[in-house]
């Protein structure tokens, strides 16, 4: 599948129960890195909060939560499934838990949870995305006819290109585009593929 749901722009929402503050966070991200990277710095800035707990998916099936301390399966998978039922990825959940003094108890905990994910979510615009593939040829110059009528017949985007002693072209498509283009494009002499992601 070359689309998928994600969200536009990070969103907030804040949610109390029994004087319990949910500070909820909803980030689009791109990578597992990138998830891992804003998941520090929430640490880092909610570094007095009793729990700081996440949940992502990415559309490469990549699925990771944590409950950050609470009772097992109290957060984390909660979230996960605020996420799961709005079908978005590349969408990472945070939320922020400051104590109120008030034990909320195991079903309390995850309706806690799934309710400041869900605020968060709501307050995101959710939008379709098409799933990019990029790879890089270089050619000779004699294939550059054929090579960019390929191009132009399947819809691919140049990137960049660089032109020395041969032709080095960036190039980016929907992947179920790549899938097809890219053995095509090895046909053609002299063209090799350098790298693809």
């Amino acid at each position: 599948m070359d689309s998928y749901l994600t969200i536009s722009s990070p969103s907030e929402a804040k949610v109390v129960v029994k004087k319990s503050t949910f500070l909820a966070f909803a980030h689009p991200i791109d990578s597992e890195e990138q998830a891992q990277a804003l998941i520090r710095d929430y640490r880092k800035q909610y570094y007095d909060a009793r729990h700081v707990c996440y949940a992502y998916r990415e559309w490469s099936a990549v699925e990771k939560y944590s409950d950050n301390g609470e009772p097992s399966g109290t957060a984390g998978r909660p979230m996960m499934g605020v996420l799961q039922s709005a079908g978005v990825t590349n969408v990472l959940m945070i939320v922020v838990r400051y104590f109120g003094g008030i034990l909320l108890g195991t079903p309390g905990l995850i309706a806690a949870y799934r309710e400041a994910a869900a605020a968060a979510l709501q307050a995101a615009e959710i939008v379709t995305r098409t799933r990019e593939q990029q790879a890089i040829i270089t050619f000779d110059y004699a294939a550059m006819n054929s090579v960019m009528k390929l191009l132009k017949d399947r819809s691919i985007r140049v990137i960049s290109q660089q032109t020395d002693l041969s032709c080095t072209l960036t190039i980016s498509a929907p992947v179920s585009v790549m899938a097809t283009a890219l053995p095509q494009l090895e046909k053609i002499p002299s063209v090799v593929l350098a790298s693809s992601e």
